[in-house]
């Protein structure tokens, strides 16, 4: 039998429908502390397009359950432009509180361009 995810954000409870809200507050708490997502987007900001470019992959480690945080800019019309999504490895329940090492960044497909994938990216020591 195969074990059933949950999504992890609020907007994405709200889209599965049917699920009660102690799954999607089960689910939210399982994820990343505000702390880490904050070290994750500054170690995303620290690195500039090129850096991000520069690592492209072609797939994510298998089996490796992920955070996704949106790091979108603003666009003007949603036919352009792509959605950017840091994906974070979450730690195991074994693993204790440790915090992630290191996060992949997603491009989302544009107009002229297909979805892309870079990484990994060091996430920065927080003092």
């Amino acid at each position: 039998m195969s074990e059933r995810r949950f999504p992890r954000s609020l907007p994405g409870c709200l889209l599965a429908g049917g699920i009660g809200l102690w799954a999607c507050a089960s689910a939210a708490a399982s994820g990343l502390s505000a702390d880490q997502v904050e070290a994750v987007r500054a170690a995303y900001q620290s690195l500039g397009s090129a850096a991000v470019e520069g690592r492209p992959v072609s797939a994510l480690p298998a089996g490796v359950e992920l955070e996704r945080i949106d790091v979108s800019e603003p666009m003007r019309s949603a036919s352009f432009g792509h959605t950017t999504t840091l994906l974070v490895p979450i730690p195991s329940g074994d693993a204790g509180a440790r915090a992630p090492q290191q996060f992949w960044v997603e491009y989302g497909k544009s107009t002229n361009q297909p979805a892309r994938l870079f990484g990994p990216f060091p996430i920065a020591a927080q003092p």
